[in-house]
């Protein structure tokens, strides 16, 4: 193994380096175009052709103003408002983690409230008359929560795609199953589903999954101009130097991994060493971070983690960076 190799680069057979797609900060590198966001999401949401977007505007870590315990602000990986006053967060995970369909209804929580006050901000809500305005004032826009999952996450083997709304318990006993409220909903996609149960690139959506799932090695050479100009994108001869920085800086950043595993270890009662002491280290862990006791129960997070990795088709290459294992460590697994 090339020591040397930086994880988040590939070589294609001609010697052409890219960036793949499945960090944070090449995503937004990937997605930094609006006809590009205008595709994806087109994609994506499956509208009828009248209801597909025609124009937006787009923002990375869009900053919500609500309160939270702790310090760190609520950051959403990428935010779309169309002229149309529709609004959309899509989030890509490369990591399943404790209370995860918490933290989805809480993003979506957070897209709702800032949604209703970009909508009240709207040339289209400030133009209204003012009778209409107090009529209006609980409307809600059009929202939609988007995640792309790096790891499986829908239990029906036959689907890769999931569009998630609020039933009525009588209505689905019933057979009538239209959602409670239509302007609100989630799309979730397995990316390690979309792999097997999809071979080849026979749609524009299938590109774009196969593109944030496999990279830039796994989808077919091509002339379209979208397609084209997001691999672009994604060349490590054209990378500014601050993005290669960034990715440097996120190698060496593992507090929020650590935090899932540690908080994993704890919860599924992963404690293999001596069970007193390792139980004390785990709360001394949850509570300082690196605690000594913590060990174990990492090493059996890492574990668990690459072979999650491992059964995505994650190269030992990746998995090695990622999880700290070694490579004979990976290969046992």
């Amino acid at each position: 193994m090339n020591k040397n190799r930086k994880p988040y680069i590939v070589t294609n057979a001609a010697g052409v380096e890219y960036l793949l797609p499945t960090y944070p900060q090449t995503f937004r590198a990937l997605m930094d175009d609006k006809e590009t966001v205008k595709d994806v999401l087109n994609s994506l949401l499956h509208l009828e052709k009248s209801r597909e977007i025609v124009d937006l505007e787009y923002q990375f870590e869009k900053n919500v103003d609500v309160f939270m315990p702790g310090a760190e602000p609520i950051r959403l990986d990428a935010w779309i408002s169309t002229k149309d006053n529709r609004f959309i967060n899509v989030e890509l995970q490369n990591r399943l983690h404790p209370f995860f369909s918490d933290r989805m209804q809480l993003y979506n929580a957070y897209l709702t409230i800032r949604s209703k006050h970009d909508y009240n901000e709207s040339e289209y809500f400030k133009s209204l008359p003012e009778d209409e305005k107090k009529t209006r004032y609980y409307e809600l826009p059009e929202t939609v929560s988007i995640w792309l999952c790096n790891f499986p996450i829908l239990k029906s083997p036959e689907i890769y795609r999931d569009s998630w709304s609020v039933f009525s318990e009588h209505d689905v006993k019933t057979g009538a199953t239209l959602p409670i409220f239509p302007k609100n909903k989630y799309i979730v996609v397995d990316l390690p589903k979309f792999i097997k149960l999809h071979e080849g690139v026979d749609s524009r959506e299938a590109f774009w999954l196969r593109l944030l799932s496999k990279g830039p090695l796994g989808v077919p050479e091509t002339e379209d101009p979208l397609f084209a100009g997001a691999l672009d994108r994604l060349r490590v001869s054209v990378a500014k130097p601050e993005l290669i920085d960034s990715l440097e800086a996120y190698m060496f950043d593992e507090r929020h991994a650590e935090e899932a595993i540690i908080a994993e270890a704890y919860l599924n009662g992963k404690a293999k060493g001596e069970a007193d002491g390792h139980a004390e280290g785990l709360a001394k862990g949850l509570a300082e971070g690196r605690a000594e006791g913590l060990a174990e129960g990492r090493a059996d997070g890492k574990r668990e983690m690459a072979r999650a990795l491992k059964a995505m088709g994650d190269s030992t290459e990746k998995i090695v960076a990622v999880s700290g294992l070694t490579p004979a460590e990976v290969e046992a697994l």
